[in-house]
């Protein structure tokens, strides 16, 4: 089982842990001779084959979020993927398998994974992090097997628990985006989206009370998300496929996760509803995601 990986420069060091799902454990960001860590759990040890549930930042693919039921609605039909959070399949089947390490340097590290079953098409995800300056850009790939002649429904999305402070006033988040998926009980879209009240406060700026969020909002075409803390800001930027930004706010973090469409896009679009994300992978398209998380 491949160990915990740390890439870094002068400004940021940033682990890894390619046998619990490629997750990043720790983001550690260096200030004016002071270290910052912007994850939770990330000055914990950090067991390399388990990341426990609200710590560091795990990997959404090939799907993120919730699928309602488990019904994938892909171009060739229906296919039932199981129901690990019922009643919904939940945030993907990758982040809890062991990872290929494909390169490391002091600055980088690619790794890879094949899709396997019950994911019902074939094909693997490719997930490249460098370190430059001061920011981390990571880089996801879907990408079907050449074998694959089915087209099929993908996303991907990080989902990262932010410490909600770094010593003392709590973090602001402001946020470019235009509209925010409505959820029900279970937390899956119905396919309203809208300008509501936390849209409205995204857009110049709040802090959230402990669970006043949980919901997944449009993005507006090159729009960032900008994390300010009184010791430093960061700002998540993102390839076009970044369509979506989610926000939860449990009770020791705040979650903000980059992904390439809402909640439950693929039952959305079959529904006829737009700027959802819904995107198709085959043989000649893959999914090409990009988050870059910088800082001041």
């Amino acid at each position: 089982m491949p160990a915990n990986i740390t890439i870094s420069n002068e400004s940021v060091s940033v682990t890894v842990s390619p046998g619990a799902g490629a997750s990043l454990r720790s983001i550690k960001v260096n200030k004016n001779s002071h270290e910052y860590e912007l994850l939770s759990g990330g000055d914990n040890s950090h067991d390399p084959t388990d990341l426990p549930h609200g710590e560091g930042s795990f990997i959404m693919a090939p799907w993120v979020n919730r699928i309602r039921d488990g019904r994938l609605v892909a171009p060739g039909g229906i296919h039932n993927i199981p129901v690990n959070t019922p009643p919904h399949a939940i945030h993907g089947l990758v982040r809890e398998r062991a990872w290929t390490i494909k390169e490391v340097t002091d600055s980088t590290l690619e790794l890879e994974i094949m899709l396997a079953e019950p994911w019902p098409y074939a094909g693997r995800i490719e997930y490249s992090l460098t370190v430059e300056g001061s920011a981390l850009v990571q880089t996801m790939q879907l990408i079907a097997d050449d074998r694959e002649t089915r087209p099929f429904p993908g996303s991907v999305g990080w989902h990262p628990w932010f410490n909600t402070n770094l010593g003392s006033d709590p973090v602001i988040a402001t946020a470019d985006v235009s509209g925010q998926w409505e959820l029900d009980e279970t937390v899956t879209a119905t396919g309203n989206l809208s300008v509501t009240d936390i849209t409205e406060r995204l857009q110049t700026g709040t802090q959230f009370k402990v669970h006043e969020v949980d919901g997944c909002f449009r993005r507006n075409p090159g729009g960032s998300v900008v994390l300010s803390w009184p010791e430093l800001t960061m700002t998540m930027s993102g390839s076009e496929t970044i369509s979506h930004f989610m926000f939860y706010s449990p009770e020791h973090a705040l979650c903000v996760e980059p992904q390439t469409c809402t909640v439950d896009a693929a039952q959305l679009a079959n529904r006829g509803i737009a700027n959802t994300g819904h995107l198709i992978v085959d043989r000649e398209n893959p999914l090409i995601a990009t988050t870059t998380w910088s800082w001041e």
